[in-house]
């Protein structure tokens, strides 16, 4: 990290700032656990920050290589040692080149505040307009060089629509992150837990799109050359995966930047109170940076096809409703129709788990990006397993299914919910997604319990054609306990007058109908998305045939 260090918290709650060399210092006493950036995203972005650092000069060969580190992690003398030989390219400030900064000086660019290179900063029609409400200008009149360094990183990182010629980061507008979050048998939860694992091997480099032949420093780190342009009125054009090094995935720079430093002059940064010699406190930028074409896949980002025999991956992105359970189909397994698959990181982790790995999890984060707006930042943990291959189909097959049950459910409910309210449903006033995401929250302790029991189950019967199938049979009644709970919490019977309460009574009635299997949607809810026999008729598959 240039300059002045990342702040990072140790398991006693101690935050101190260091070179990111010192990630395992006093790792078997008292480990740094987390990072302490006052920002999210810059929390996030850190981590994305160190595994691309420690893929760039500290990556296993093979996966024998990455054990060795995990079973006994490199001292920070040996980190050190690897880092230095690229510490060139993380130069911050001064003559030559600068840290994800154009080569270019932009001196003929009006220089604009700091705080705009923050995501989810006014924009200026906003500001025109007097319209920054909750997010108001000014909140960082300038950055100590961490803070500037971190802001440059986690904006080409995730960088959204800017405006004409403004590029998007290579994986789009806000993407989604996941990693895998492991618990040292030894050591428990440490910041390397956080990274080691999500490192990808040499070989693993190799053999991913790009161009390993081109291996000279500027096609890993652009910034350290004149930018590629994709101004196509001056020459300029699209880069490709084979114009650059596998390695720049995680050293994009899309955005054409250069940060204005001063001396500080007593002012401290204004996102972390950090005193600096020289702060940044303004920016030149200029249009038609980098602009990575389709065909990149970074590593950490599960990926999605529009058509089954379409070729074309795209990113996948946060939506509004936060992450949850429901996405699991796509981020831990793959999707039912095979258009969504987890990031690389979290199928090489189950293909290739190590042994001596305790507690495992896998962290996914992300903005959710309306076009140049920020909407929300999302987060959230979840467990993993490390299971055979057989065991892992039938646990996947568990996901796919109660996850596709518990999407019609939160479906029905809210129709429910709009039906027992309006006489016309379909023209209820306003946004009612609020309710598919209260069923959600409020599953979500019954769904990692019946996870639980599915693996236990699948443990058992290896041989089994559907092991979980007892366990998916009481996933219903969980859904059902919830969904008709929430249904009377946003339609409370109390006080309705008598013309609207037979909306009520006929709503509540097909719903409850449906989620106990009744009627056609009841049926499709068990034989189609749960797998299992509807209760009402009998009939229904237990596991659709292996070949389907």
């Amino acid at each position: 990290m240039p300059n002045r260090g990342l702040p990072v918290q140790r398991r006693n709650g101690a935050v101190e700032r260091i070179q990111p060399w010192r990630i395992n210092e006093r790792i078997g006493e008292d480990p740094f656990v987390a990072f302490a950036w006052p920002r999210p995203d810059f929390n996030g972005a850190v981590y994305e920050f160190l595994i691309g650092l420690l893929a760039t000069a500290a990556a296993p060969a093979n996966e024998d290589d990455r054990e060795d580190w995990w079973l006994k992690p490199p001292g920070p003398d040996v980190l050190e040692q690897r880092f230095v030989t690229v510490a060139h390219a993380f130069d911050l400030d001064g003559d030559g080149p600068r840290f994800l900064q154009d080569l270019a000086l932009l001196e003929d660019v009006e220089s604009k505040d700091v705080a705009a290179l923050l995501i989810d900063a006014p924009g200026a029609q906003t500001l025109r307009n007097n319209a920054d409400l909750f997010v108001k200008r000014g909140v960082a009149p300038v950055l100590s060089r961490a803070a500037a360094a971190m802001a440059l990183y986690t904006l080409n990182s995730y960088a959204p629509s800017g405006g004409a010629g403004h590029r998007t980061s290579l994986r789009g507008g806000g993407p989604m992150t996941t990693l895998v979050v492991a618990s040292h048998a030894d050591y428990g939860d440490t910041l390397w837990g956080r990274l080691w694992l999500n490192v990808e091997s040499r070989e693993q480099v190799a053999g991913r799109a790009g161009a390993p032949s081109l291996d000279e420093p500027e096609t890993i780190f652009p910034w350290l050359a004149p930018t590629r342009t994709s101004n196509r009125q001056a020459g300029g054009k699209p880069t490709t995966p084979s114009d650059v090094h596998p390695l720049q995935v995680y050293w994009g720079m899309p955005r054409r930047i250069r940060l204005v430093f001063e001396s500080a002059k007593g002012r401290r940064c204004g996102l972390t109170g950090a005193s600096d010699p020289a702060v940044a406190a303004s920016y030149r930028t200029r249009n038609y940076g980098i602009d990575y074409s389709a065909g990149f896949e970074h590593p950490l980002t599960p990926y999605y096809r529009q058509k089954k025999a379409s070729t074309v991956k795209l990113p996948v992105h946060p939506k509004p409703g936060g992450i949850s359970y429901r996405l699991w189909p796509g981020l831990v397994v793959p999707s039912r129709d095979g258009l969504h698959e987890p990031a690389q990181v979290i199928r090489h982790w189950q293909q290739h788990a190590a042994q001596n790995v305790g507690v495992s999890r896998f962290a996914a984060f992300g903005y959710d990006m309306d076009n140049m707006k920020a909407r929300a930042w999302s987060e959230g943990e979840m467990p993993l397993w490390n299971l055979d291959f057989e065991t892992r189909g039938q646990l996947a097959y568990f996901i796919q299914r109660t996850t596709a049950g518990a999407a019609t459910v939160a479906r029905l409910l809210t129709g429910a919910v709009k039906a027992a309210t309006y006489d016309r449903s379909q023209d209820a006033p306003g946004d009612h997604s609020f309710v598919a995401e209260r069923f959600f929250r409020d599953t979500e302790d019954a769904f990692y319990n019946a996870l639980v029991d599915a693996v236990d189950a699948a443990k058992a019967l290896p041989e089994s054609d559907d092991a979980t199938v007892e366990v998916r049979r009481c996933w219903p009644l969980a859904m059902k306990r919830a969904a008709l709970r929430l249904f009377d919490e946003f339609v409370p019977a109390d006080g309705l007058e008598n013309r609207n309460m037979h909306r009520y009574i006929k709503a509540r009635f097909h719903l409850a109908l449906a989620l106990g299997g009744g009627g056609k949607v009841g049926r499709s809810l068990f034989d189609g998305d749960l797998g299992i026999a509807s209760p009402e008729t009998g009939r229904g598959r237990d596991r659709e045939q292996k070949s389907a």
